[in-house]
């Protein structure tokens, strides 16, 4: 995958993240509050795999090493 496509999906992920964050503040409390809370995290761990996956491949670029 390149820099390019991991950089778009973290961007997409990212969005994804600040649209959870807005619906869980505005959302009412119960069970709906719950499962929203579910998506977000796992929506902040893919966004967190994403962003690891993107600074390694920028390290790899930098230090001169690709695979």
């Amino acid at each position: 995958m390149s820099i390019r496509e991991i950089a778009r999906t973290l961007y997409q992920l990212k969005k994804r993240l600040e649209e959870l964050e807005r619906a869980l503040e505005a959302g009412p409390p119960g069970e709906t509050r719950d499962k929203a809370e579910r998506e977000l995290a796992k929506a902040r761990a893919e966004y967190g795999q994403a962003k690891k996956i993107l600074d390694g491949e920028k390290d790899e670029l930098s230090s001169g090493r690709r695979r």
